[in-house]
């Protein structure tokens, strides 16, 4: 997994995680089971009298060529001897992957006591038994997967589907132990996760198995367990996320088995180190998403210009450029896993969520404060101003994917959004979000210095943090009014921005607004200016244009009903009620009102429309008189009509509207369920196609970690 890059920032300083990833590899190419897996089959062969692991591959190549295998056919007991030694895997996968799916169905049959050995050798002290067992199930599991053998010949192989699920749930609790076991096996530590992941997403397509697989992963404590292992070691965390993360939201975001008690993340400390983890995917997913604008925009400027440096043939192109191309890689696998981790940590874990995010500003802990944290002390303790680091990463991935929302991007935008919304229904939080904080936010923006490829990102300095998500949430709505307009983005959006603006009117009094509101209701009045055109209405989706239309409307109200206590300066309010009523003018509200009404049902829209109509009518109506009453002012000045505005608002009749800043917090609706178990899907099936189990058969080291 390749370390962010400072060009885009990191929320944790990057020579931090590169010395991480440094110790990482470092650690790695002093294990020798993992040396074994580099040198493949340049490794030296085994001492005579010795074990030996070559049994293995002749025993596969055997079934496969359907030769005479009896003299390698061995009791449980004497496989386990065998799995002592050095398994080729890189030979052993090429078997695999060249056999048929008769082929791979028969191996599998023929399997059960070096299966049986398998699972007892993960109770095993000797690491080299258990990495090698690991190393035979996961080759075995990713190719039944990709030659499509159900999993019940899995769990025939191993006694039948009763003693084959229980083997299979001693087996998982047995991997989860290893997972808990001393840091420095990394290898080992690794390879279990993987393996873990492997079971997770290989069957995920397969409804029945995959949905039981998950419910056995859930109740053999693998999250506790890879919870335990992400709290323990930073190094973990920052070395593997991707896997810490997919295996997290394969399993947590499953439906659970009757009964079933929920996941053990209710841990504050566990949350600060899985958003920790979190935030180390979303810097890698950033530094992705620029490279792959960076590599796309060279390949179609290239193809204009020189067909030599891109493929020639439209299929070939087309290729290139689509998911499975080099220019997406792995890419989508890390953007999805970051934007899922988010949204199922805030919204299925939401009370330590909020709680990781108050003890980050407050500085609270549960240790001592000279207490030097887990895993060699690494790392240094939060700023006590500071939230934790994914929020930071959260707004750079954010304004990237808000930047230009379409297909996938679309859906992981509604994703992170969501997971924001959490922290500003939180009156208790929110305040810390509200004020300037150290250090600087990374914004990906085109309206700053572009470099050769139109491509930006400004650093937003000392900000609060709610000040850089309304000015990318502000740019995202301006930017993308369009006849197929993202009314779900957009929905989403306005609500983030009404729980802001309750919070500042019941809690905020007298406090400056941490953005630029003036600003924002002029987007407010832009966005129901579009939607009244027939032609946007009747192209968005109902009721989902309908809600947008209403929640921007009452967002309107709000500012009417209560801006003259809430807005600050004497030109506030007056300037809210003029552009109210230049709008109104322009019968936008009178539009949207006939377009809502055309069914001839009364709707929530029509009551905000009806307010807005009467008081731009009354605004208007008294500049008109204002303007007969002084014939001589030819071109009356921006100033004067507010002066005149200023004194219509006294006189203008509105209700008490409490139901506008009344909010119910934000609960997953079917919908979103629906859209996190699709994005699940996605990610579970890039995380089998993109990446391996093992590293690739070059016999080179693991890449360097990048320059600080």
């Amino acid at each position: 997994q390749a370390p962010p890059s400072d060009a885009v920032g990191t929320p944790v300083e990057s020579k931090g995680h590169n010395e991480l990833l440094n110790e990482f590899h470092t650690a790695l190419m002093e294990d020798p089971l993992f040396l074994e897996v580099l040198q493949g089959a340049n490794a030296a062969p085994a001492e005579e009298g010795a074990p030996d692991g070559t049994k293995v591959l002749l025993f596969f190549q055997a079934i496969i060529a359907g030769s005479d295998f009896q003299p390698l056919q061995q009791t449980e007991e004497g496989w386990e001897a065998t799995l002592e030694g050095a398994i080729n895997v890189q030979a052993l996968e090429a078997v695999m992957n060249g056999a048929t799916t008769e082929a791979t169905a028969k191996v599998v049959g023929a399997l059960g006591p070096l299966l049986s050995a398998c699972g007892s050798s993960m109770r095993s002290a000797e690491p080299a038994r258990i990495v090698h067992s690991l190393e035979v199930l996961c080759i075995v599991l990713r190719a039944m997967q990709q030659k499509q053998v159900s999993f019940a010949a899995f769990l025939q192989a191993t006694g039948g589907e009763g003693r084959g699920e229980q083997f299979m749930r001693m087996l998982i609790s047995d991997t989860s132990r290893v997972l808990l076991r001393d840091g420095k096996k990394h290898f080992c530590m690794t390879l279990a996760l993987k393996f873990l992941n492997v079971l997770a997403t290989s069957f995920h397509d397969a409804e029945a198995w995959g949905g039981k697989l998950c419910v056995w992963l859930r109740e053999g404590g693998v999250i506790s367990a890879l919870k335990t292992a992400v709290s323990k070691s930073r190094r973990f965390r920052h070395c593997l996320s991707l896997d810490s993360v997919v295996l997290v939201v394969s399993v947590g975001l499953s439906p659970p088995a009757a009964g079933a008690s929920t996941d053990p993340l209710e841990d504050p400390e566990d949350m600060k180190a899985m958003l920790e983890a979190v935030s180390v995917l979303s810097d890698v997913s950033v530094q992705r998403l620029l490279q792959a604008v960076h590599r796309k925009t060279f390949a179609v400027e290239g193809f204009l210009t020189s067909k030599k440096i891109v493929p020639t043939e439209p299929k070939e192109l087309k290729l290139l450029l689509s998911e499975n191309g080099p220019i997406h890689g792995g890419q989508l696998c890390y953007v999805t896993g970051a934007c899922l981790a988010l949204y199922y940590l805030a919204i299925h874990h939401p009370r330590p969520y909020l709680l990781a995010f108050s003890q980050a500003r407050t500085g609270r802990r549960d240790a001592p404060p000279d207490t030097a944290p887990p895993d060699e002390g690494e790392g240094a303790p939060d700023a006590l101003d500071a939230l934790p680091p994914a929020f930071s990463s959260t707004i750079t991935l954010l304004s990237l994917l808000l930047d230009y929302p379409q297909e996938d991007t679309v859906d992981h935008a509604k994703l992170v959004l969501l997971s924001i919304l959490p922290l500003v229904e939180d009156q208790d939080l929110l305040p810390s979000l509200c004020v300037p904080k150290k250090g600087a936010y990374k914004v990906f923006a085109r309206d700053c210095e572009p470099d050769k490829w139109g491509l930006s990102v400004r650093n937003e300095e000392s900000k609060a943090p709610v000040s850089v998500l309304v000015r990318i949430l502000l740019t995202f709505l301006s930017a993308n009014m369009k006849l197929a307009l993202e009314v779900d983005l957009y929905n989403i959006a306005f609500t983030i921005m009404h729980r802001l603006l309750c919070y500042y009117k019941n809690f905020g009094a007298g406090e400056e607004m941490a953005f630029d509101w003036k600003e924002f209701v002029m987007v407010s009045l832009r966005v129901l200016s579009y939607v009244s055109r027939e032609a946007v209405w009747k192209a968005g989706a109902q009721p989902a244009i309908a809600q947008l239309a209403t929640q921007v409307a009452g967002i309107l109200n709000l500012f009417l009903v209560y801006g003259a206590t809430m807005l600050p300066g004497d030109e506030g309010y007056p300037f809210v009620c003029y552009e109210i009523g230049r709008v109104g003018a322009n019968k936008v509200f009178q539009r949207l009102l006939d377009l809502a009404s055309a069914d001839g049902k009364e709707s929530p829209v029509q009551e905000e429309l009806r307010l807005l109509i009467t008081a731009a009518d009354h605004i208007n109506a008294v500049v008109e008189t204002w303007h007969l009453e002084t014939p001589n002012l030819v071109s009356p000045s921006r100033a004067d009509v507010l002066a005149v505005v200023a004194s219509a608002h006294l006189s203008l009749q509105l209700p008490n509207r409490q139901d506008l800043l009344n909010f119910e917090n934000f609960v997953e609706a079917p919908p979103y369920a629906a859209l996190s178990k699709s994005r699940s899907d996605v990610l579970l099936s890039l995380f089998c196609r993109h990446i391996h189990v093992f590293p690739p058969p070059s016999g080179a080291a693991p890449p360097a970690p990048a320059a600080p």
